[in-house]
C-alpha cells in the first residue's frame, strides 16, 4: 500500500512528516489487507470564530472498492493527526467486524429444555 502526504509546505515540517509516516505505518500494518491506497493532507486554515486551525484528511481506498474518508480540525497539529488515525482504525476495525461476520455461517437456534431420563 503507497500512503501519499500532501497539503500546505509550511504545515509539513520534519516532525510533521514524521509523525504521519508514523501513523500510516501502523495503519497499513494492522490493516494491509483491507487497504490498498491511501491519501493524507494536511492545511492550516483561518476561522473567524475559532482562528487559526489545522484541517487533516486521510481517503482510503479499500479492497473491497469503497471509499473512506476521515476528517479532523484541531489548534495543533499532532491532535489532528492522531485524531483522523484514530477515526481511521475504529472504522477499519468496525468494517473488518462487519465482513467477518457477514462470513460466520449462521447457527440453528438451540431448543432450550431438559430431558428426563426415565
Amino acid at each position: 500500500m503507497v500512503l501519499k502526504i500532501g497539503g500546505d509546505m509550511l504545515a509539513l515540517d520534519a516532525a510533521i512528516r514524521q509523525q504521519i509516516e508514523k501513523e500510516g505505518s501502523k495503519l497499513m500494518e494492522r490493516f494491509s489487507d483491507e487497504l490498498s491506497e491511501a491519501q493524507f493532507n494536511i492545511q492550516e486554515e483561518f476561522d473567524p470564530l475559532r482562528g487559526h486551525r489545522v484541517r487533516c484528511e486521510l481517503s482510503a481506498k479499500l479492497g473491497s472498492g469503497q471509499q473512506m474518508v476521515m476528517r479532523e480540525t484541531r489548534k495543533l497539529p499532532n491532535e489532528a493527526i492522531t485524531g483522523v488515525f484514530d477515526a481511521a482504525h475504529q472504522a477499519l476495525r468496525r468494517l473488518r467486524r462487519q465482513r467477518l461476520s457477514a462470513l460466520a455461517p449462521s447457527t440453528a437456534p438451540v431448543v432450550a429444555g431438559a430431558q428426563i431420563a426415565r
